[in-house]
């Protein structure tokens, strides 16, 4: 008799807290929600983080504030997201460089990208595109194979830093070719292009929107695409896959994510929105014209996506070390 009520209590707590939850989603959100941008206001990540916001204020019918919190390569709008109360009105605006990079080359985190966040939705991803000075007399991939061979310890890539998009497909190149490499990091992304241009560097891994101009005009020649698949933007370049380097994949990804503890019902929601937030024609005519692409995948295959990168940057990290 005593186990038939202790069941009968169970049951009752269950639902009860199943109806909770469902209604506790019904309600949500009754006040703004912060949207936690780790890069400054004008960033690649900042318009994407307010075009995704505007949209989804629509659709919730609460204001989406987007609150810039740039510095430590996004570690510390990480770190703040992290520690807000898990109610669901706090969120933030996580790349690959905060959630699968920084846990692998920061000699210090404070925060734990797997375990201080749960995933709500990816958004978009991108690719990176590598560039040379229309002077160097190579027109493919190959051919800057074997130029980089015949000239030891002339060669140099460009980044705008350690770490980043930019630097780690240069230096995993250098190391996968066992040819030198120089890398050359860059605090004015301007000056960057001007000696690319110039040919004072090298080569450059880098987003499609930065380079797009320069290759239009003829200043820099595009060899190769590090995306999983050709890039629209750039339809007849090869992706490095294409050229041998079956692994190469680099460039970023965007996502949304909720502090740890974050109600699931409300990280349901979220996650719904944010998939009609990227169906929405206007999200989608301005990334795509931006050189990114809708790249959506709801809470729990982001989860397992966030795990599969979060090793395979260990393994890249552990062949690019932490310092040049």
């Amino acid at each position: 008799m005593n186990l038939i009520k202790r069941l009968q209590g169970f049951f009752a707590v269950t639902v009860f807290a199943a109806a909770s939850s469902a209604a506790l989603a019904q309600s949500y959100p009754t006040q703004p929600i912060k949207l936690v941008v780790p890069y400054g206001a004008g960033s690649a990540t900042d318009i994407l983080a307010r075009r995704t916001g505007a949209v989804l204020s629509t659709l919730l019918g609460q204001g989406v504030i987007v609150d810039n919190k740039a510095g430590g390569s996004g570690a510390i709008g990480a770190s703040f997201a992290a520690r807000a109360p898990a109610d669901g009105y706090t969120l933030f605006f996580g790349t690959t460089q905060t959630q699968s990079v920084n846990p692998h080359l920061l000699d210090t985190m404070s925060y734990d990208p797997l375990k201080d966040f749960v995933s709500v939705a990816r958004l978009y991803s991108v690719g990176t595109i590598l560039v040379v000075s229309s002077a160097l007399p190579v027109k493919s991939i190959e051919e800057l194979m074997v130029w980089l061979k015949a000239n030891p310890g002339k060669a140099n890539f460009g980044s705008t830093g350690f770490g980043t998009a930019s630097h780690l497909p240069g230096a995993y190149l250098s190391k996968l070719s066992g040819v030198k490499i120089t890398h050359v990091p860059y605090n004015n992304p301007g000056q960057l292009m001007t000696d690319l241009t110039r040919g004072e560097v090298t080569m450059l891994f880098y987003p499609p929107e930065g380079v797009k101009g320069f290759i239009d005009s003829g200043a820099l020649k595009p060899l190769a695409w590090t995306g999983d698949s050709r890039s629209a933007t750039f339809p007849n370049v090869p992706t490095m896959r294409e050229r041998n380097f079956p692994n190469f994949t680099f460039g970023a990804w965007y996502g949304v994510f909720a502090p740890t503890g974050t109600p699931p019902a409300i990280v349901a929601r979220l996650s719904e929105a944010l998939g009609r937030v990227v169906r929405d024609p206007a999200v989608v005519q301005g990334v795509t014209g931006g050189g990114a692409q809708v790249d959506y995948a709801p809470a729990a295959e982001l989860e397992k996506f966030m795990k599969t990168e979060y090793e395979r940057f260990r393994q890249i990290a552990s062949m690019v070390g932490k310092k040049d």
